[in-house]
């Protein structure tokens, strides 16, 4: 009945082993909004919260801050199952890193674009670069529908290897837009960067000698 709060009874993994609960691998904030968001690994969820409460008092409660929440969480996204606003065919986001605000003046200024690693997915691990566009309305709310998740459904845009499991990296990680459209990504595990361009295409990548071959970086 609460989205907006943080249901500390969710089992995340399969073993129960609950001393690592949130891992919170990022945090980002929006000046224009005055919002923060956080990724949660284990939970498989973004957070957006309000920045502009002026005591804990208010944080503590609903009300406070620009959009009077105080401190709830404005926006969620990635695995609705944790608020028990979907099922596992809903779920998003796996283990993902790197949310982040894209800048002003970029061709998808404003949206958030992930580093999404994929892992547990239904159809197979791998890794995808996504774009999300959260939808707000007139004042400022994000939109979560009656009884179910946050909205949009999907990423908006994504990018993964025509073979998927050849693009993977099941931690670490990360991507970001480049003024002219461009996506830049670090496969954190392989040790491989490649940027892409707006069609898609690889062009041009670096491999860190340090990796051997399956991978894993080495002591230089």
């Amino acid at each position: 009945k609460h989205p907006e709060l943080v249901d500390i009874n969710y089992i995340y993994s399969e073993n129960g082993d609950e001393t690592d609960w949130l891992h919170f691998n990022s945090v980002t904030y929006n000046n224009d909004l005055n919002q923060i968001m956080v990724s949660s690994y284990n939970l498989s969820e973004i957070w957006i919260i309000d920045h502009s409460t002026k005591t804990t008092a208010d944080a503590a409660k609903h009300i406070g801050g620009k959009l009077g929440k105080g401190g709830d969480i404005l926006f969620r996204w990635g695995n609705p199952l944790v608020y028990q606003g979907g099922i596992g065919d809903d779920q998003r986001l796996f283990g993902q890193h790197n949310p982040y605000w894209i800048e002003k003046g970029y061709p998808d200024a404003g949206k958030i674009l992930v580093f999404n690693n994929g892992f547990g997915r239904l159809d197979g691990n791998y890794s995808s670069v996504d774009i999300i566009s959260p939808e707000i309305d007139k004042k400022g709310n994000y939109i979560i529908e009656n009884g179910k998740s946050y909205l949009p459904k999907k990423a908006e845009w994504s990018y993964s290897d025509s073979q998927k499991s050849s693009f993977y990296s099941k931690t670490i990680s990360s991507a970001q837009q480049l003024p002219n459209g461009n996506i830049l990504i670090c496969n954190g595990n392989s040790g491989l960067f490649f940027e892409i361009n707006q069609n898609k295409q690889i062009v041009w990548e670096y491999k860190n000698p340090a990796c051997n071959e399956n991978g894993v970086i080495q002591d230089m």
